[in-house]
């Protein structure tokens, strides 16, 4: 019963305290294998999924997301703006959702899709790896950014302000499994408009 749980709860938190990189990273990564998926068969109505595609969202997920973000928000961030306070809340949210997110992890994202998801259209331009990824990103900068602060203002708020540094990266993975979602989704509906077929 309750007493069990308890016991769970403390052994979690325990292994967190100790491995808090290591649980952001696994959690990160299985987050957006499991958001992708579920965006393709249950969203998109995919009958065979793109598992070139989930890799990217992986990779990302567990490599940036999981890792790099766990240094940004749980060590730059708080010895940046240290404590719990109204100001120091407000300015790691805009740091993080106006500087950091649209000008280094959306490249990055964009990087990783393009070099394990090359278009045809793109290929044929005979453009390199940087410059196609960066072109497509400010072509759907305003899309994804929009999407991003609509979800991610309120969530992050609630992160800095509430969640211990060191579930504060499994607490994104969480909501992320919805961002993924929105993301994936956003980013095909993107690519189709684009009018970019991916190679198989």
């Amino acid at each position: 019963g309750m007493a069990a749980f308890r016991l769970f709860w403390a052994k979690c938190d325990a292994l967190a305290i100790r491995l808090p990189l290591t649980c952001a990273i696994v959690s990160a990564g299985a987050k957006g294998a499991l958001g992708d998926q579920i965006a393709q068969r249950f969203v998109e109505n995919k009958k065979i999924t793109d598992l070139r595609r989930t890799a990217v969202y992986t990779t990302f997920s567990g490599i940036y997301l999981g890792g790099v973000q766990f240094f940004v928000q749980c060590r730059a961030l708080e010895w940046l703006f240290p404590g719990r306070t109204v100001s120091a809340i407000v300015r790691k949210v805009m740091l993080d959702q106006f500087v950091h997110l649209p000008f280094v992890a959306f490249p990055c994202l964009y990087l990783i899709k393009e070099a394990f998801m090359p278009t045809k259209a793109d290929l044929e331009g005979g453009k390199g790896l940087m410059q196609r990824s960066s072109e497509k990103y400010m072509r759907e900068a305003r899309d994804v950014n929009i999407a991003l602060w609509k979800f991610w203002i309120p969530a992050t708020t609630v992160g800095f302000a509430f969640i211990p540094t060191h579930w504060r990266i499994p607490y994104n993975s969480a909501l992320s499994l919805a961002w993924t979602i929105i993301l994936s989704s956003l980013q095909a509906r993107l690519d189709d408009e684009s009018g970019g077929k991916e190679l198989d």
